[in-house]
């Protein structure tokens, strides 16, 4: 169904303003007295510690993150994206995404407006892999032990069991990235070659990053 804005949508572009509003709209436009976001909480498959049951709320907190209303706002706008994308994104702070070895990555945008060290963070939760260029990537798994990368699936191949520390900064605020969602092997179940899909692949046609 999609959670886009009217003023990237290609379908309000067409019927026009009314029969082309979005599922979104449609839904405030039900209730006026409600406030206008949602949420949206990912599960993790086979984790042994937590057990976080997906969600998504329209005008309503997910319980345990009530205090997310009095965080930094990190507002969105068009320029920052072709509006033919259709994407929610934000953008990192300076110098805001951290390596496993705690220091930061050094890293250029090609979005226009973007520049200082920040990126775009498209925010997309239907996609299995977070991508970045292929400097990002080289940053994080180029000197793990083992790691190989591959041309053809454009992603690092990384030992199962290595454990890599991975950040993003937005507004101040450091966004851990949990080690599961840095390494998986969703695309080598089996794990016969001893090796997994580096949770971050490469994206060569833009500079544009989704944090999980």
């Amino acid at each position: 169904m999609g959670l886009g804005f009217d003023t990237t949508s290609v379908v309000r572009g067409k019927l026009g303003k009314g029969a082309g509003d979005t599922p979104l709209s449609r839904i405030f436009q039900l209730n006026k007295t409600t406030q206008n976001f949602v949420s949206l909480q990912l599960n993790r498959a086979n984790d042994p510690t937590d057990t976080i049951t997906g969600q998504i709320t329209v005008s309503e907190l997910v319980s345990g993150y009530e205090n997310v209303t009095s965080q930094t706002k990190l507002w969105l706008k068009d320029a920052f994206m072709d509006s033919s994308n259709q994407h929610w994104a934000v953008v990192t702070d300076k110098n805001g995404v951290i390596g496993p070895d705690g220091s930061a990555i050094s890293t250029d945008s090609i979005v226009r407006h973007i520049s200082g060290g920040k990126m775009v963070a498209v925010l997309d939760s239907g996609f299995t892999f977070s991508q970045v260029p292929r400097k990002v990537s080289d940053a994080i798994y180029g000197r793990v032990q083992g790691a190989t990368y591959s041309t053809q699936e454009g992603l690092w191949k990384v030992p199962c069991k290595q454990n890599l520390n991975l950040s993003f900064v937005f507004g101040g605020v450091t966004m851990p990235i949990h080690p599961l969602d840095v390494v998986g092997n969703d695309l080598n179940p089996s794990g016969s070659s001893g090796l997994c899909d580096g949770g971050v692949s490469v994206m060569c046609s833009t500079c544009s990053i989704v944090p999980c």
